[in-house]
């Protein structure tokens, strides 16, 4: 399960690189870097993680079935269907309420609820970090970048 997502995030980070750098400019007239920059840039810098993620999956993989074959046991762990579903069931929402909620909004939401999934130890550790993230980039694109982000209902600007 975990090769498959990540040779699927492998295919969608190519996707994404190449619809970046044949839809956008990457370099203005001027030679300065153009809209297509950045895009371009976070893509190859996801083609080269995911690729080395896939590579290191399939390691992983060859070593348990030749354990699993000198052992006799079965390779299959199904344990991360569920934490897969819940995440992608996140993605869908933050998405969906991106506009609606706001980007602030929605990205609290977010990290609150994987966090209270995947950490449900630590409340006080989750709720710093859904504020403080989602906080740190709302700065980071609304203000210094002057980036034009989603109000939604709070219309929070």
């Amino acid at each position: 399960m975990q090769l498959l997502f990540s040779i699927s995030f492998l295919v969608a980070s190519l996707a994404f690189t190449l619809h970046g750098w044949t839809t956008l400019d990457v370099l203005d007239s001027l030679g300065r870097p153009g809209a297509g920059f950045f895009p371009v840039l976070i893509g190859v810098l996801l083609i080269l993680t995911t690729g080395w993620n896939c590579v290191k999956e399939l390691e992983a993989k060859r070593a348990l079935v030749n354990v699993d074959k000198s052992s006799g046991a079965d390779s299959h762990n199904g344990s991360h269907g569920l934490d897969t579903l819940v995440v992608a069931a996140l993605i869908v929402v933050f998405l969906l309420g991106f506009k609606a909620l706001g980007s602030f909004l929605s990205m609290v939401l977010f990290c609150l609820l994987f966090l209270s999934w995947f950490n449900r130890q630590k409340l006080v550790f989750n709720l710093l970090y859904s504020l403080l993230l989602p906080a740190g980039v709302y700065l980071l694109f609304a203000v210094v970048l002057r980036a034009g982000l989603p109000a939604g209902i709070l219309d929070f600007h």
